[in-house]
């Protein structure tokens, strides 16, 4: 059995990191009678307030993985050499690039030795870059005038990615262009649609990347009655005022509630009972709340900054650019929808997951990528 070693900055059980936690856990429990996992974290959470309740400093089984949480004091290059030492990894896979332990010193490392996949996790797209924009740029400025990235695979979520990647970082042939794989999918009893009442969801970490405030700003003067839930964790404190501050000139037909971070089983009752996911994000490299929506048969209204296509075909929901209009459009348009029309588009979004995103469809491009019997 092949070994694949992981570096990531956060694990399981953090969760506020949110996507790329999920896409590493799930890749580990669909291929994990395939690949030996072996990963290595830290032991704190994206805010690194607290420290995780877990084993430091030694492996330990999470699921289908061996684990390994760092404390910061551990974290150096004599560790990093042990741990290598003590895997023998077939593959290294890497998650983001701008992480200097989890990220750039394995690759400065270990890249003459082994084979070193990357995965960018949307970090290049321009929403991300913005953020500490002088500092990313000076970074990549560097890596292209040096080899560092030289010989290392490369894994893209989507075409977007792709773009993303070769616009910023100078890159051999070696790239690989394979969907994240979406949870285990579970069977959710969704419950009838009613007409003349809207029930939305939106699961995403509060900040101003995923741009809920243009949902906000158009549910104040459009001519429905509509319940919003937004569920996940507040990274930001002043964007999550500056929300407050428009749910509270809101009329009273519209109902908005922050949930904070649910357990699984309590998102899908969430699930089960909205009409409509929505999404107005300005950067989605992948969006696993969208596909788990999907997944259960909910709709979706998304931006034109997802990567899901040709919704609107399987009768899946709709993909948009972020004009109000078209938006308020679409929102009216599920509003009047009763159980009959809605029924479609429940069997429209479950269709469309299966056709487009099952993990069955992409299990073979991950064990050639992730495999050392790959042709390269």
């Amino acid at each position: 059995m092949n070994k694949v070693l992981i570096f990531i900055d956060w694990y399981k059980p953090a969760y506020k990191a949110g996507g790329p936690i999920s896409s590493i856990f799930n890749m580990v429990e669909f291929l994990g009678d395939y690949i030996d996992f072996f990963i290595v974290t830290s032991n704190y959470d994206l805010d690194n307030k607290l420290s995780l309740n877990v084993k430091i400093n030694t492996w330990v089984k999470v699921s289908k993985a061996n684990v390994i949480y760092l404390d910061k004091k551990n974290q150096k290059i004599k560790l990093l050499k042990s741990l290598i030492k003590h895997v023998n990894p077939d593959k290294i896979y890497l998650n983001g690039i701008f992480s200097f332990f989890f990220s750039i010193l394995p690759c400065i490392l270990f890249n003459n030795n082994f084979d070193i996949i990357i995965h960018p996790r949307g970090m290049l797209g321009t929403s991300a870059l913005s953020i500490k924009k002088a500092k990313k740029l000076f970074f990549l400025k560097m890596v292209n005038f040096s080899s560092m990235y030289k010989g290392v695979f490369w894994h893209v979520s989507n075409k977007k990615e792709l773009v993303e990647l070769k616009k910023h970082i100078n890159i051999s042939s070696n790239v690989n262009v394979i969907p994240n794989l979406p949870r285990s999918s579970t069977n959710i009893k969704k419950e009838n649609k009613r007409s003349g009442l809207l029930n939305l969801v939106t699961i995403c970490r509060v900040n101003k990347i995923k741009n809920i405030e243009f949902i906000l700003e158009l549910l104040k003067d459009i001519p429905l009655k509509c319940n919003y839930k937004i569920i996940g964790f507040i990274e930001d404190q002043k964007y999550y005022k500056r929300l407050n501050n428009i749910i509270e000139i809101l009329p009273d037909n519209i109902n908005v509630k922050f949930t904070g971070l649910l357990n699984q089983k309590e998102i899908e009752s969430e699930l089960s009972k909205a009409d409509l996911f929505v999404s107005s994000s300005l950067n989605e490299n992948y969006g696993h709340s969208i596909v788990e929506s999907l997944s259960c048969g909910l709709p979706v209204l998304i931006s034109n900054f997802c990567p899901w296509n040709n919704l609107d075909k399987y009768r899946a929901g709709f993909k948009l650019t972020l004009d109000k209009n078209k938006f308020k459009e679409k929102l009216l348009f599920f509003y009047k929808m009763d159980s009959v029309e809605y029924r479609k588009y429940n069997l429209g979004a479950q269709s469309y997951f299966k056709k487009y995103i099952s993990a069955e469809l992409h299990k073979n491009k991950y064990l050639n990528l992730l495999s050392t019997n790959k042709s390269e």
